[in-house]
């Protein structure tokens, strides 16, 4: 049995939902189904909302054991004087300053009830209310785990460790000067590329092919096309990759428009659930089914632009310039036999851009600028940049985003115009594309995806409940005796992934050079 204690103070309201969060990320590394953490959440959300409206003080407390997650609340405060009346859906007695915030609406104890399968409600005037509850566990079921297309060339790490502290999931190692990846851990996000500044990490791709024996139809995001400055824009790019031997040249901005179209249908049905989540991100996706397995309901059942684009064109010769890693990683899972298509990385496309636009700068017209892109879809809203995108995702994951219908979420800053693969400022490109598109690329649709997402092993440190639930336990005891400094000298990114790389067999506990000094000390 583990327990977990968290102190709750009445009346703060800013801290409302720290509590929950920190549980919820305990949650997640036992396997719980993701409905079952869901409900598990609501209840101690909706519960620690209350200590925090209602009382002086108070404590969650939650006890794993296999079968029952099980969270007792108790507070010191006014109590509750008719407990029947405060299970009615829309009482409240919540002060006008927390209503001003959005809270006390009347739906906290009776969404505590209808999400839990024990619930036992006690009070005393004067002292205090006590609320204990459990839900019956079950362990999720994952999927396939994905592959990875980050490529690492050790000779050229240096030890530095910014991979390993700029990872968003902790799925970077740096041991004797040689990056390994956690490849559960790893979404494909490009954080550790972005970090890297000897090139150690980069996007693991084949040369690219010969496009003299079979002309090919070449397909690259938009951020590529707008990556050489002022003076030479996306037409002008396009004319120097058909002078390079492509048969022709077009843009994914016809099947990005065409998802977001979808997506925002798709969220015009009344019983979709809000807000419906884009797999226009491949890393989002990614990170969705390692870390929040519960909003896979939320994702539209989509292929993501560069897929889609793929697919339509399975009836001619293709190559695909991808923009990071996970692209790669998509188009690689799950290549259906005899598609002649081909990836090539965007450093190589970029010399053949270079060169031929040298060669021709001065003895040739410029191509006309091209039409303004069409602004966005009303309803869409847009989030760039991991962390960002997660703290969204853990917000949509408590119920408290209902206030938007569609999510683009994007792992790169101004999504792929801030890829670490391309070379110019994210927002420039991205605004040089905006005012200058391609003139007359030809419309495209959505496809549908023919396998439902799933979730990923991820977090989960065991298959077996009972036994993630007791690793769990001997992380905690571990990373209280390590001194909390999330130094990396231990070449983890923190104490907390030090204890469970010595937990699940990874390294050796002798690797803190701290807590080696403190005995010594001692």
């Amino acid at each position: 049995m583990t327990t977990y204690s968290y102190a709750l103070t009445g009346g703060d309201l800013d801290s409302a939902g720290r509590a929950t969060s920190a549980l919820k990320a305990q949650l997640k590394k036992i396997g719980l189904d993701p409905g079952v953490l869901r409900r598990v959440v609501i209840a101690a959300y909706e519960a620690e909302t209350n200590v925090v409206i209602h009382a002086t003080r108070g404590t969650l407390r939650a006890t794993l054991e296999s079968g029952y997650p099980t969270l007792e609340i108790a507070d010191e405060g006014p109590g509750i004087p008719d407990l029947d009346r405060a299970l009615q859906e829309g009482f409240s007695t919540a002060p006008e300053a927390a209503r001003q915030l959005g809270f006390g609406a009347g739906m906290g104890l009776p969404n505590i009830r209808k999400h839990t399968d024990r619930f036992v409600l006690q009070s005393t005037v004067g002292q205090g209310t006590r609320l204990t509850v459990s839900v019956c566990a079950t362990a999720a079921q994952t999927g396939e785990r994905l592959r990875n297309s980050i490529r690492i060339a050790p000779e050229r790490c240096k030890g530095c460790l910014r991979c390993v502290h700029a990872c968003p999931t902790s799925a970077i190692r740096v041991r004797d000067k040689t990056p390994s990846l956690l490849a559960h851990l790893c979404v494909d996000c490009t954080a550790c590329l972005a970090a890297c500044p000897t090139g150690a990490l980069g996007t693991a791709c084949p040369p690219a092919p010969t496009t003299d024996e079979t002309p090919m139809v070449l397909v690259v995001p938009p951020a590529f096309l707008s990556q050489f400055g002022a003076e030479v824009g996306p037409n002008r790019v396009v004319r120097a990759l058909l002078d390079a031997g492509y048969a022709e040249v077009r843009s994914t901005a016809p099947w990005e428009h065409a998802l977001r179209v979808a997506v925002g249908e798709l969220a015009g049905q009344p019983t979709r659930p809000k807000p419906v989540l884009s797999p226009v991100c491949p890393a989002v996706v990614n990170r969705i089914e390692t870390r929040f397995p519960s909003l896979l309901g939320h994702l539209a059942p989509f292929l993501s632009p560069l897929e889609a684009a793929r697919f339509q064109l399975s009836d001619r010769p293709a190559a695909l310039g991808v923009a990071c890693p996970c692209q790669r990683t998509v188009l690689t899972s799950n290549w259906p036999p005899g598609l002649a298509t081909a990836i090539i990385p965007l450093d190589e496309l970029r010399e053949q851009v270079l060169s031929r636009v040298g060669l021709s700068r001065a003895n040739s017209p410029e191509p006309p600028p091209g039409r303004a892109v069409a602004p966005d879809l009303a309803g869409v809203l847009k989030v760039f940049g991991v962390r960002d995108v997660v703290q969204v995702l853990e917000r949509v994951e408590d119920g408290t985003v209902p206030d938007v219908e569609v999510l683009e979420l994007y792992a790169c800053d101004q999504g792929c115009f801030g890829s670490p693969l391309m070379v110019e400022t994210a927002s420039l490109a991205r605004e040089r594309w905006r005012r200058h598109g391609l003139d007359d690329e030809p419309p495209s649709t959505v496809v549908r995806r023919e396998t439902p997402f799933s979730a990923r092993p991820g977090l989960r440190l065991d298959l077996d409940m009972g036994s993630a639930i007791e690793k769990l336990a001997r992380i905690d005891s571990l990373t209280g005796e390590l001194p909390g400094r999330d130094c990396g000298a231990c070449e983890a990114p923190s104490c907390s992934a030090l204890a469970e790389d010595v937990v699940l067999g990874r390294a050796a506990l002798a690797r803190c050079p701290h807590l080696a000094a403190g005995k010594e000390q001692a």
